[in-house]
């Protein structure tokens, strides 16, 4: 196997905040987040989501529950598992399979 250095410089606005993927394959994506105020609750029909809270204070809301988070915190969000994020925070967020924003779900209500 080889390796590979990857600098993305690129961010996009998403329904969880300020997005920059780092790496991305087949299997997974790496992702870094910042949110500053409260994203939209979603879900994912296919995706797997692991966050690591890097730097920061807020909330992942689960199937409409607030869970406090903090700098080391991990939340696993299974495929169909509502979810948003709100406060101030730096996350590393994995995807398996990669992230594909055609897997984002919103529910309008």
């Amino acid at each position: 196997m080889g390796w590979e250095l990857r600098v993305e410089r690129r961010w996009d606005e998403t329904v969880c905040g300020r997005v920059r993927e780092l790496y991305s394959n087949e299997d997974f994506s790496l992702a870094e987040v910042v949110v500053d105020g409260e994203g939209e609750e979603h879900y994912h029909e296919r995706t797997l989501e692991v966050y690591y809270v890097l730097e920061g204070r807020g909330r992942v809301h689960v199937n409409g529950r607030p869970v406090d988070v903090r700098p080391g915190d991990v939340i696993v969000l299974e495929p169909g598992v509502r979810h948003k994020v709100e406060g101030k925070l730096r996350l590393l967020v994995a995807c398996s399979p990669p992230f594909d924003p055609d897997d984002v779900h919103v529910e309008e209500g």
